[in-house]
C-alpha cells in the first residue's frame, strides 16, 4: 500500500467499507448530514450563479460543495451511488441500500431548499441580474427532454462519482481536493444534469418567475436522478467491480 495515495483495487475496497459505514447511520444521523450536504452543493451552485457570465469560472467554484462534503462530512445522492459497490459485494443489502439512497435525497432536497430560500429572503436575487440569469438557467434545463436529461444525468454522475473515488484514493487533504475539481469542474463546464443542483436552481427560477411550473421541475428532477443514478451507481461500480472482483 502506498503511502501518498491508495491503488485502484484498494479504493474500491474503501468504497465497499464506506457503503457499509453509510448504512450504520441512525436515520436522525443520515438525515442532518443529508441536508447539509445539499446545503454545500447549493452553495456551489450559488458561487455558479455569481460567475454566470464567465464559463469556467463558473465551473470552476462549483466544485466547493463536493470539497465541503468529502473534507468536514455529509451525505449527497450522486456520490452515495457508489454504495452498490457494497450491494454486490453483499456488504449490504437491498433494503438498506434503498432507504439510504432515499433518505440521502431526501435530506439534500431540504438542504438545497433552505439555501434557496435564504438567499431570496437575504436579497441577492433583488438585483435583476442576477433575477434574470436565474430564471435563464432554470428555463434551460426545464425545456429539454427526458432522453436528454438522462444522458446528461449519466455523465454527469459518472464524473461526479469520480470525484469522490479520486477523493477517496488520496491520503490527503491537498489530493482530496484536487480530486474533487477536476471531474465536477468538467461536468458543469460541460452542461451536464446534477440532480441535487437541480434542487436549488429549478426552484429558485420558479420563485423569480412564475411560469416555470412544479410539474416542469418534475421533468427535470425525476430523470436527472435516474441519469445520476445510472452513471454512478450502475456504469461506474458494476464495470470496476467486474474488473477487480471477478
Amino acid at each position: 500500500m502506498s503511502s501518498v495515495c491508495l491503488t485502484p483495487k484498494e479504493t474500491s475496497d474503501a468504497l465497499i467499507q464506506s457503503a457499509v459505514k453509510k448504512t450504520s447511520y441512525l436515520t436522525l444521523e443520515r438525515l442532518l448530514l443529508s441536508i447539509m450536504a445539499g446545503a454545500y452543493i447549493a452553495l456551489g451552485a450559488q458561487g455558479f450563479m455569481m460567475a454566470y457570465d464567465n464559463a469556467f469560472l463558473r465551473a470552476a467554484v462549483f466544485p466547493v460543495g463536493l470539497m465541503l462534503i468529502v473534507l468536514v462530512g455529509g451525505e449527497l445522492y450522486t456520490g452515495n451511488c457508489l454504495m452498490t459497490f457494497g450491494l454486490i459485494q453483499k456488504k449490504i443489502n437491498i433494503r438498506e441500500y434503498v432507504l439510504s439512497l432515499l433518505q440521502v435525497l431526501f435530506g439534500n432536497l431540504i438542504g438545497s431548499l433552505a439555501v434557496a430560500v435564504i438567499l431570496y429572503y437575504g436579497g441577492i436575487y433583488n438585483k435583476p441580474e442576477m433575477a434574470e440569469a436565474i430564471v435563464k438557467v432554470a428555463k434551460a434545463k426545464v425545456s429539454l427532454t427526458t432522453s436528454q436529461i438522462i444522458l446528461k444525468g449519466i455523465l454527469c454522475n459518472i464524473l461526479v462519482a469520480l470525484g469522490v473515488w479520486l477523493a477517496t484514493t488520496s491520503k490527503d487533504t491537498t489530493g482530496k481536493l484536487l480530486g474533487c475539481w477536476f471531474p465536477v469542474m468538467l461536468f458543469v463546464f460541460c452542461g451536464y444534469e446534477h440532480s441535487v443542483a437541480n434542487m436549488f436552481f429549478l426552484p429558485l427560477g420558479a420563485i423569480m418567475d412564475n411560469t416555470i411550473s412544479m410539474l416542469q421541475i418534475l421533468h427535470n428532477l425525476v430523470p436527472a436522478i435516474i441519469g445520476n443514478y445510472i452513471g454512478g451507481g450502475l456504469i461506474i461500480p458494476v464495470i470496476y467491480n467486474k474488473v477487480y472482483y471477478k
